[in-house]
């Protein structure tokens, strides 16, 4: 039996540019990938064996997902490792999830084309950071990833790994 992933789609911003090749990988690899944008979808993230999802609130869906799925979280580039540990990789280990991070590098984020290397944003996001919320939500906030695809597949591997634990 396929394991069951299901990538959260949305429109806004911290999207999956290649979301399709990011499905088609998992599909490669033997998951039935279902693509749905965040909402009420709470029978789909039921029955997903994977919730993979680029850090953002639709992740809060994991509430939804069996017990020892997993959960696996894109973590946009900006020294979003806080966040995203804490915000959804505890709580998904406290529900009996398991849990991936994989972290975007300075080539798969939105980010590149928008500001030069030498912004605060690549030198030294934790700058950033310091600065409050208004200023994370005006630049890190606001990008979207596309993974590459050969630094990601180790990453779609082990949530098939975990799945067979």
């Amino acid at each position: 039996m396929q394991p069951q992933m299901l990538i959260i789609s949305c429109g806004g911003t911290r999207k999956l540019l290649n979301q399709e090749e990011v499905a088609a990988a998992a599909t490669e690899l033997g998951f039935n990938v279902t693509v749905a944008e965040a909402g009420a979808f709470v029978a789909l993230v039921n029955a997903a064996d994977v919730l993979l999802a680029v850090h953002r609130a639709g992740l809060t869906n994991q509430i939804f997902q069996p017990t020892q799925a997993v959960v696996l979280q894109i973590v946009p580039w900006g020294n979003m490792d806080w966040m995203a540990t804490n915000f959804y990789g505890q709580p998904a280990r406290d529900m009996q999830l398991r849990y991936v991070e994989y972290y975007v590098d300075e080539e798969e984020t939105s980010l590149k084309d928008k500001y030069p290397r030498e912004h605060l944003v690549f030198s030294d996001p934790k700058a950033l950071h310091k600065q409050g919320w208004q200023a994370l939500a005006e630049t890190i906030m606001k990008q979207d990833v596309k993974v590459n695809l050969a630094r990601f597949r180790p990453f779609l591997l082990q949530a098939i790994d975990n799945l067979q634990e």
